[in-house]
């Protein structure tokens, strides 16, 4: 009976993670937002916590969530982010959070998300102030 108890607690704990902890290598789930498609670059793009008012011109692409197998920092779920931005020619990623949380073979991997944003009028939109890091 205290094994079932155990591992019904066990269940529940990692059913309410955002990835699943058993993945076996690094992930990047991606949700398509935007039937659009840009052309990648290889400029830096701005990660930041702050969501943009509705009334700038921009454009959802992704939602991207990026997981760690292994103890690391944050600064590589940063760069996960940051990279599958560019390949998909956006510009910021928005609601930009870390996180970390049992994943794979570590008890304390990182983990991210935010929403890959194109910036349709760039003169609507000013980014230097915005709160976040470039990648």
């Amino acid at each position: 009976m205290k094994k079932i108890i155990i591992l019904a607690g066990i269940f529940l704990l990692t059913s309410c993670s955002a990835h699943s902890p058993f993945i076996a290598k690094n992930t990047a789930n991606v949700t398509t937002v935007s039937q659009n498609k840009y052309p990648a670059h290889s400029n830096k793009v701005l990660l930041t916590p702050q969501t943009l008012p509705e009334s700038d011109k921009i454009e959802v692409l992704e939602t991207i969530e990026v997981g760690k197998v292994w103890y690391g920092s944050s600064k590589k779920v940063a760069s996960s982010l940051a990279e599958r931005a560019r390949a998909i020619g956006a510009d910021a990623v928005v609601d930009y959070k870390t996180w970390n949380q049992p994943s794979g073979f570590s008890w304390f991997a990182p983990h991210g998300s935010g929403k890959a944003i194109k910036i349709l009028d760039k003169s609507s939109v000013d980014l230097s102030a915005l709160i976040g890091e470039w990648q």
